[in-house]
């Protein structure tokens, strides 16, 4: 591919160097995904169909979800597995106050969906969505990456949930953080969410193939009570899910 008059010259920096790379505002955003490639943890090529996850010795996924009758979302795919520099950035994103690598979790969504997405997309893109404390951030961390993916998608090929007055599904109050519980308090988490989960408007989700997009999926069950909220209430089509990074069960 001849080099743009857009981009700058000189390599990519590679994650996590991102912050000081003239990349991370420029060019298309496979360049960001061939570049952090590198060093994130890919996805099995065995992994589970349904949820990413690490199969079991057994050939098994040990997640309950993937065998659960009641399952809404159709799937779960994820960008890179919660492991390294990865997890190091998100914790610094969402607890430590580093905003601006929403802009870079944003074009490695954009860069997964031309990669894996473009023979089939969604007709809507949404956040797994955040409570907003009164006198708190205007804006979730999740719907912050959005955000940022709309703006690196400067060919405007993908239906992100930025356009609506509203957005496509809001959460009406808060719920107790979920990670490092144990899969049983996650499903109670999940099952409180799934109270507090509302559709403002369902003519904008009706009919549609919805994906849910998280920053970290353990096991799914989040995902899932915003997918039943959405073929429930929103009267969606089909609902699938991707995480930024998906925790891995590792035998031991």
């Amino acid at each position: 591919m001849a080099r743009s008059a857009e981009l700058p010259a000189g390599e990519p920096l590679g994650f996590p160097q991102c912050a000081r790379c003239p990349y991370r505002r420029t060019g298309p955003a496979r360049i960001c995904v061939a570049c952090a490639s590198k060093t994130l943890e890919a996805i099995e090529p065995g992994a589970c169909p349904v949820c990413s996850q690490i199969l079991g010795e057994d050939g098994a996924c040990p997640n309950w979800l993937c065998d659960d009758p009641r399952r809404r979302i159709e799937r779960i795919d994820a960008i890179a597995y919660l492991s390294g520099a990865l997890q190091i950035r998100i914790h610094w994103y969402k607890y430590k106050g580093r905003t601006a690598w929403s802009l870079i979790f944003g074009r490695l969504l954009v860069g997964w969906l031309e990669a894996h997405a473009a023979a089939g997309p969604p007709d809507l893109i949404v956040a797994n969505p955040t409570f907003l404390e009164p006198g708190g951030p205007e804006i979730g961390h999740i719907e912050r990456i959005i955000e940022s993916a709309a703006i690196a998608d400067v060919e405007q090929r993908w239906a992100f949930d930025v356009e609506n007055p509203n957005p496509a599904i809001i959460k009406t109050g808060p719920t107790d953080k979920s990670a490092g519980r144990t899969a049983a308090a996650k499903r109670i988490s999940a099952a409180k969410l799934r109270r507090l989960l509302e559709i403002p408007d369902p003519s904008v989700t009706e009919g549609r193939k919805i994906l849910v997009f998280d920053d970290v999926c353990t096991t799914g069950s989040q995902l899932d009570a915003v997918a039943d909220c959405l073929l429930e209430e929103g009267n969606a089509a089909e609902v699938s899910g991707l995480a930024l990074a998906r925790a891995p069960w590792r035998s031991r």
